[in-house]
């Protein structure tokens, strides 16, 4: 399954990729949040999205995913440090949120959440 990763952070882009590609994913990495005109075109089964990025707000791509027609039905994680998260990901239509520092069984748990194994 693929899964579209939007982080930043190189160190956890590093720990994010070999976690779910042992899990037996295909991951696409973005570190700025470019990739989101690509993604219909990519068709991933899930995204994770930093929320903050270098050059707009996660949780402003996952609006702009969650409003739009062809991409909506995308299952969107956000992901973050911030204290209200889980506000933030409530308000831009996210489907779930983990906050940083997070357990690895928390992402592989996330992971089946939306992409259930077979």
């Amino acid at each position: 399954m693929k899964i579209v990763v939007i982080e930043d952070n190189p160190d956890i882009m590093d720990v994010v990729d070999y976690v779910l590609t042992s899990d037996g994913h295909e991951l696409i990495p973005c570190k700025d949040g470019s990739i989101e005109s690509e993604l219909g075109d990519i068709k991933p089964d899930l995204v994770f999205i930093d929320e903050y990025l270098p050059v707009k707000r996660g949780s402003d791509i996952c609006k702009h995913i969650k409003t739009s027609p062809h991409l909506r039905h995308l299952p969107v994680v956000l992901i973050s440090t911030v204290p209200n998260i889980g506000k933030i990901a409530k308000q831009s239509g996210a489907d779930a949120y983990l906050e940083k520092p997070f357990e690895l069984s928390d992402l592989i748990a996330l992971t089946h959440k939306f992409i259930p194994t077979a």
